[in-house]
């Protein structure tokens, strides 16, 4: 990949967003380099300047999107007018679905069809996230929240099977009905696994952003 400069990184960029939009509109496998260099202005060699192959189109949107929710995961993380289910609900939808009726956000990265591409976005998710999430357990036990003699273990279970759980099922949530029936099943596995005391785990999707 060429080294970045300023003006290199804006064109790189723009590659990455028309290819993004592209990816949405027409799909992954129907969408080729040439379509990607015409929509972002470029020559197909400057594509090649920037991305080795399609596919790492893929792997720079999933490090684009992660990167940006990591932070401000680690925002609320550092929250202290928040308690830890505040903490641990906010993450969880920022995290996973920040807006109502985003259901098919990863739909066009085609990740479940290609093993290369899940191997990434888990060891991203993971790498990322489950220190946060831990620390947010952690933190509940300490406070009296939460009730559980192994926070990291509980953590880590919870946690890759709730992300497994949903990113299976991410691409079938037509209906809002869908997407509530799923929510609320996490929802009792968290308030039954860490015994959460004050009230139980909202995931409502009429939570306003904040």
């Amino acid at each position: 990949m060429a080294k970045q400069t300023e003006k290199s990184l804006k064109r790189r960029n723009t590659i990455l967003n028309e290819a993004e939009k592209l990816f949405i509109e027409e799909g992954f496998e129907k969408t080729t380099v040439k379509d990607i260099a015409a929509r972002a202005g470029v020559a197909k060699g400057t594509f090649y300047y920037y991305f080795d192959t399609k596919e790492d189109i893929i792997s720079s949107l999933l490090e684009k999107r992660y990167r940006k929710t990591e932070k401000k995961a680690k925002h609320v993380l550092e929250n202290e007018n928040m308690n830890s289910l505040e903490k641990l609900e906010k993450i969880i939808l920022r995290l996973i679905f920040s807006r109502r009726g985003n259901f098919k956000v990863y739909e066009f990265f085609k990740i479940d069809e290609n093993a290369k591409f899940m191997k990434e976005r888990n060891k991203e998710f993971w790498n990322k996230f489950m220190p946060i999430f831990t620390e947010i357990v952690k933190e509940g036990v300490e406070r009296g929240e939460f009730e559980t003699d192994y926070p990291e273990e509980i953590t880590e279970i919870l946690f890759m099977g709730i992300d497994n759980f949903l990113h299976r099922h991410y691409a079938k949530f037509t209906t809002e009905e869908m997407y509530i029936d799923k929510f609320a099943a996490v929802e009792e596995l968290l308030n039954r696994a860490l015994k959460v005391k004050s009230r139980k785990v909202d995931l409502s999707l009429m939570k306003p952003e904040k």
